[in-house]
């Protein structure tokens, strides 16, 4: 009996067929899990068991061929802490955050809130950090509160997606691949009630200390601001804006398919959402959402930014949240988002890192990556 067999394959609503998302098999996506009948599983025991899967490789295999996600129900995390435990037994480095638009709490080891933005806001699809050349390999989710109602939160195939655009939109994959995508992120002097809403120091200030004069303040936030984009503009107001230019289409490692990495689908869904689909892109949050660009700073099609949106939403599959439930996905090919909900809710995330080289970009993307 393999550790796997302890666990059993189960199916909810909503499940796709990883054929219809370009994968070479028919298996569901995403993979659901849960102790076999007569295991019960302690903490212990659930840590040891997802660590011996995750050193053997096994649970990593049969992520891929169900498209890049895992739910596992019903194994005994009530707490931040007991959550740490369980998401460390994957075996990944923790990922250290460079520019942080969400609001987030750190509550255990590597765990922090997900987002702190209102419950009545919605998060539209995107990859972790899919803006910013720093970004996470791995996501962890786990619930610790299920909510009155709603608080799904959706998954999305980057790899479904990006296969959909290249049956519907072939004209617009070429010139994402050719031209990379920009994404310029304001941020203000507070933090503001947003699904976005940190502040300048909140993003860039970790090694700001009190006592710290205004010059050596911005020197430290702009040395930070470095580390990802070398193209940001101080405002009269004192927020900051950063700009990023990085590619979308790209091609996923462990699968060898092209992939959707990037949060063009999220931020233009916000434009939209808050009213800053036009100059200032100051939305009624009082927030700047300004619609993504290509990369040479020409403006992306509306046409093609309602397609992508569209075309992802309708590839979600809604988590549904238990107590308990603890959910992995490969970064590069899930992306992921938030619906609203009443009542009580908590969704704590992991950022992780992997020692492998996951994402690449193709050829055609190389002269506006040498040009930045």
């Amino acid at each position: 009996m393999t550790e796997y067999d302890r666990f059993e394959a189960f199916t909810f609503a909503g499940q796709q067929e990883t054929a219809r998302l370009g994968l070479d098999n028919n298996k569901l996506f995403p993979l659901a899990l849960k102790p076999a009948e007569g295991w019960n599983p302690t903490l212990d025991e659930s840590i040891q068991t997802i660590k011996k899967l995750s050193e053997s490789g096994e649970i990593f295999d049969r992520l891929r061929e169900h498209g890049g996600a895992v739910l596992i129900r019903g194994l005994p995390i009530k707490t931040p802490q007991e959550y740490s435990d369980v998401a460390h037994a994957f075996g990944f480095p923790a990922h250290e955050e460079v520019g942080r638009p969400p609001l987030r709490t750190v509550l255990a080891k590597n765990i922090k809130t997900a987002n702190e933005g209102p419950p009545e806001l919605p998060i539209w699809p995107h990859n972790e950090y899919g803006w910013s050349r720093i970004n996470p390999s791995w996501l962890t989710f786990a619930c610790l509160h299920t909510p009155e109602s709603g608080g799904e939160t959706p998954i999305i195939s980057s790899l479904g997606l990006a296969a959909a655009l290249k049956e519907r939109a072939p004209e617009f994959v070429e010139k994402l691949l050719h031209k990379g995508v920009k994404y310029v992120y304001r941020y203000g002097l507070e933090d503001v009630k947003s699904n976005t809403g940190t502040s300048v120091l909140g993003a860039y200030g970790q090694h700001v200390k009190p006592g710290d004069d205004k010059e050596v303040v911005r020197q430290k936030i702009e040395k930070e601001v470095r580390r990802h984009s070398n193209r940001f503009e101080w405002h009269e107001d004192g927020s900051l804006s950063v700009t990023h230019i990085v590619p979308i289409i790209r091609k996923h490692e462990d699968t060898g398919l092209p992939t959707w990495f990037g949060n063009l689908t999220s931020a233009w869904g916000r434009s939209k959402y808050h009213g800053a689909t036009e100059p200032p892109y100051r939305g009624d949050d009082d927030s700047y959402h300004p619609p993504p660009e290509y990369g040479d700073g020409t403006p992306i099609e509306k046409e093609y930014l309602d397609l992508a949106l569209s075309l992802a939403e309708s590839l979600q599959v809604l988590v549904k949240w238990q107590l308990g439930d603890i959910v992995l996905i490969d970064n590069y090919a899930v992306m992921h988002s938030r619906s609203p909900w009443t009542g009580r809710r908590t969704v704590l995330a992991g950022l992780w890192d992997d020692s492998r080289k996951r994402i690449s970009d193709y050829p055609q993307s190389e002269n506006f990556l040498n040009s930045n």
